[in-house]
């Protein structure tokens, strides 16, 4: 939930706190493989509305939620974190769930005298897609732009048998950057965004509807080429390149910008036909077969896929593969 997603979170724990409201606050700091609430995933509750995002539901989230009334109603509470076994037997603390692993909570009361200005500081770095890190233990809660640290944990706990540290790099490492802003563009804009990517849209074409009617995407840009896409994304490292344009002079354009740079993945949509006859044109511009090799081509899991939203969800299952292959 690091993500567009973080930010709303954050905007409507700001809106509240700008109300007068507390606000209690869980976040997931740990997780281990099976475990219902993943690193990153967030809830808040505050009194007189429904909570926002989750831990990870079940008996556990209900447990959660009824002693949130009960800190609300006592307007007190010291910052602290419970790791919790999702297993009905074992020495650890128990969740009440079955599902096996075990996750470990931090719970927060946020104050509008106390963190009204350090929420208003989160929600304005991450509209403007600024690196800044999140500190939070029994003391309270700070934040500070700093660059951030591709090879850290985006999430870190830290803790002793006297104190504990939770540190969050509240730039988003989920990021996708799609050169092509068509049919297929605009249903893979939408389906990433769903799954906690930041979107990044270029396109040479101002007048095609579905440039205008992304509004999916962090940002859509325009260029006047598209080689020159590859030195506006920011954060290289952490972007998952897409090239899905209208053509193959523009897909050749677009990859002969990005196939130099460290980006993760560059994944090519189109037919093996067409994916031949870009791999003999990238050969006649110089690019070796050890550059072409880093090319996921055609992107997307084997699969009928015909319409954008098919498509869509056959490159996005690829990324997330891609992703759990990563960090097994």
């Amino acid at each position: 939930m690091v993500s567009h997603a973080n930010n709303t979170y954050w905007k409507t724990v700001a809106s509240l706190l700008c109300e007068g409201q507390n606000v209690f606050l869980a976040m997931v700091a740990e997780h281990t493989q099976h475990s219902p609430g993943t690193t990153g995933a967030k809830l808040l509750v505050a009194k007189d509305r429904d909570p926002v995002g989750t831990i990870g539901g079940g008996i556990m989230e209900y447990t959660l939620l009824k002693r949130a009334k009960g800190i609300h109603e006592n307007a007190s509470f010291t910052p602290e974190i419970q790791t919790l076994s999702h297993r009905k037997s074992g020495p650890e603390e128990k969740s009440g769930m079955i599902c096996a692993g075990k996750q470990t909570n931090l719970y927060y009361l946020c104050r509008p005298e106390k963190d009204g200005e350090t929420v208003e500081q989160i929600v304005h770095l991450l509209d403007h897609n600024q690196s800044a890190l999140l500190s939070i233990d029994p003391s309270g809660m700070t934040v500070q732009k700093q660059k951030s640290d591709v090879h850290e944990l985006q999430i870190k706990l830290s803790q002793d048998d006297n104190n504990w540290l939770y540190e969050e790099q509240l730039q988003n490492f989920k990021r996708i950057a799609i050169i092509g802003g068509g049919h297929c563009s605009l249903a893979l804009s939408r389906v990433m965004k769903h799954l906690g990517y930041d979107v990044f849209v270029f396109d040479t074409r101002t007048n095609v509807f579905t440039v205008g009617e992304n509004k999916y995407a962090h940002t859509v840009q325009i260029v006047d080429d598209y080689q020159d896409v590859a030195a506006l994304i920011q954060y290289p490292e952490l972007t998952q390149v897409v090239v899905m344009t209208t053509d193959v002079a523009s897909d050749i354009r677009g990859l002969l910008g990005v196939i130099h740079q460290p980006f993760p993945f560059i994944g090519v949509m189109g037919s093996h036909a067409k994916i031949a006859e870009i791999t003999r044109r990238m050969k006649s511009e110089g690019i070796s077969e050890n550059q072409l090799s880093r090319l996921t081509v055609p992107v997307g899991i084997p699969m009928v896929s015909n319409t954008p939203e098919e498509i869509a969800i056959s490159v996005a299952a690829q990324l997330l593969q891609k992703r759990d292959q990563a960090s097994t």
